[in-house]
């Protein structure tokens, strides 16, 4: 997965390209993230990255998304591609870092 974001004046996501080689889970993982991403501070991306990764190993709830994340709940139950439901959101992460990793 390649993907780049650029930030507005006001630190908030403006634009994002991404070219996704992954299964259909990483696909629509990608898409969604996609669709609630522009407008977004830094800290939402990676606060809901993280709440992602603790709603699939079983704590906490799905988290609040400005795109309906609902299409992921039966991924949830299929361990093998939790890694490929968050492939996208630690690539967000990693465009945004500046010191604060998601998990």
């Amino acid at each position: 997965m390649t993907l780049g974001i650029m930030l507005d004046e006001g630190g908030r996501i403006a634009r994002i390209g991404m070219q996704v080689s992954a299964c259909a889970v990483g696909q629509a993982s990608a898409t969604l993230l996609a669709r609630g991403i522009i407008g977004a501070e830094p800290a939402a991306v990676r606060g809901a990255a993280d709440a992602l990764g603790a709603w699939l190993a079983g704590d906490g709830e799905l988290p609040d998304w400005p795109a309906d994340l609902a299409p992921l709940v039966p991924a949830r139950a299929h361990p093998g591609r939790h890694g490929a439901l968050l492939m996208p959101w630690k690539a967000a992460c990693e465009a945004l870092s500046t010191g604060a990793a998601c998990r």
